[in-house]
């Protein structure tokens, strides 16, 4: 199996020396996680949808000046990370809305019992919206860990933290959701939801 790097880097050259097709397939290979990460930030479809063409049209501006000092993966995702920060300062609305259901943070499984993927899909939203309630140093390693499934070393290199800081944001992100949700179940009188966290 071929290292995603090399094929980036390979790509890259190919679109240098006049090869549009190259940056096509560059384009669609992160076009979807590029949305995912958006989604993440701004909780908002149509917002995401507005950053990931901007991303990706800033990418393009910018690939000429890609020195290859990191992987292109953590340079685009640091490039739309930025981007939609950006957006999301320029926003007027004040609360957010939660992030839509195909915001997963947690897989389906098959042949669960019906209650309990409704179960599931009732979590997945409130997930959502205790997750966009977090600060973006908890939220945003969250969202680069569980949307885009990348490791922690290249979170670092994203957001430009060491790798314990990354792994004590993630823990302390994730402590935090759980308490959250925690409280809100006991609050609300709802039983069997220890069995949705697991």
């Amino acid at each position: 199996m071929s290292d995603p790097a090399t094929d980036d880097a390979a790509l890259i050259a190919a679109y240098r020396q006049g090869d549009d097709a190259a940056l096509g397939t560059l384009i669609q290979r992160y076009q979807a996680q590029t949305y995912r990460l958006a989604l993440g930030i701004l909780a908002s479809r149509e917002e995401a949808e507005d950053a990931t063409q901007e991303a990706l049209m800033a990418m393009l501006s910018s690939l000429p000046r890609f020195r290859g000092d990191s992987r292109f993966s953590t340079w685009f995702y640091r490039l739309t990370l930025n981007t939609c920060l950006k957006r999301k300062q320029r926003r007027s609305r004040a609360p957010e809305e939660p992030l839509p259901e195909d915001a997963r943070t947690i897989a389906d499984s098959p042949g669960l019992r019906p209650d309990v993927q409704a179960g599931r899909n009732w979590l997945r939203y409130q997930v959502g919206r205790f997750l966009a309630a977090l600060p973006d140093t908890h939220r945003l390693p969250i969202i680069l860990r569980d949307a885009l499934d990348l490791p922690a070393s290249e979170i670092a290199g994203i957001l430009d933290l060491s790798l314990p800081a990354v792994k004590a944001r993630l823990l302390r992100g994730r402590r935090r959701l759980r308490a959250e949700i925690e409280r809100y179940c006991q609050e609300a009188g709802l039983s069997g939801w220890r069995e949705l966290l697991d």
